[in-house]
């Protein structure tokens, strides 16, 4: 899925909030950080971009995307937080959050 700049830095302003959110940055979430840099497309000068967002410019952004969109955010957000075999409290307030904050779950399919 391809994104607008605005739309894939509000993504990665998220992911890196769900990474660092429980104060531990995991091996296993710096790959699939990695991973995501192919996928989505972006480097670590935009991955640095994204961590001076802030969450409610970010929140903006993701709540006027397309119901699609947010469905892939909530993928790749849970993916994120289950990546090293636990999933924090701090990573699920987070995630639910935003997802409140975003409109998952107002929409129908």
């Amino acid at each position: 899925m391809k994104f607008e700049d605005s739309v894939k830095l509000a993504f990665v302003k998220m992911i890196y909030d769900v990474i660092k959110v429980d104060g531990k940055i995991h091996p296993s979430e710096l790959e699939v950080l990695d991973k995501l840099k192919k996928s989505i497309g972006f480097d670590e000068a935009f991955l640095n971009q994204a961590k001076e967002l802030e969450y409610d410019d970010a929140i903006v952004t993701l709540y006027n995307m397309p119901h699609e969109q947010k469905k892939a955010l909530a993928e790749i957000l849970d993916e994120v937080a289950m990546s090293d075999g636990t999933v924090h409290k701090k990573e699920m307030t987070l995630i639910i959050d935003t997802f409140i904050n975003i409109g998952i779950g107002e929409e129908s399919e």
